[in-house]
């Protein structure tokens, strides 16, 4: 089936809507400064198949809603973001295990993944292992964990430390983690 039969053919199973919100058409238009930039010259061959690659962006998107969405999401769940990295559920659960992922056990038992963990290319934050070591050591709370990575705080210049990670900033995010886990050591 050619690539633009099988577009019209997937359209059709669609949801009938005939009109984005606006976070979509922002989101669109983003998509079309980014290409109309050449940023995706390498995927947009002559002979791409478009829909698998529009199938791998919406991957991409966090997908999970919770009610910490605010404060710490949004979220992707484990088979979605498997997908996006290219790795099994068992590789997202020893990266977990290994505190090189933060994985947050919702109502029903199951693992959400923080999307402010991840840069554009889906990597995860550098340093993350030691950071959490500092700040939770027996491992009791990760979702203060994910709280304070991603809190704005003036000693990262009104940013996160998350944001401070991404920007190679982990000294500053470490001495600042000794500091939390001495006031909350001092306080327990």
């Amino acid at each position: 089936m050619a690539t633009t039969e099988r577009a019209r053919t997937e359209h059709d199973r669609g949801t009938g809507r005939t009109e984005l919100s606006p976070t979509e058409r922002a989101l669109i238009e983003a998509l079309r400064g980014r290409i109309l930039g050449g940023r995706a010259d390498g995927a947009l061959q002559s002979g791409a198949d478009v829909e698998l690659l529009a199938d791998r962006m919406v991957a991409a998107l966090p997908a999970v809603k919770h009610e910490a969405d605010a404060l710490i999401g949004p979220f992707y769940d484990t088979p979605t973001l498997a997908a996006w990295r290219g790795v099994t559920r068992q590789a997202l659960s020893k990266a977990v295990a290994k505190r090189d992922l933060i994985g947050l056990k919702i109502g029903d038992g199951s693992l959400v993944f923080p999307s402010f963990q991840f840069g554009v290319s889906g990597a995860p934050l550098p340093n993350l292992r030691q950071v959490l070591a500092l700040i939770d050591p027996d491992r009791i709370d990760p979702w203060g964990s994910a709280l304070w990575l991603n809190t704005e705080a003036d000693e990262f210049g009104g940013t996160t430390a998350a944001q401070a990670l991404r920007d190679g900033r982990d000294e500053q995010v470490l001495a600042a983690a000794r500091r939390a886990a001495h006031a909350w050591a001092a306080d327990a």
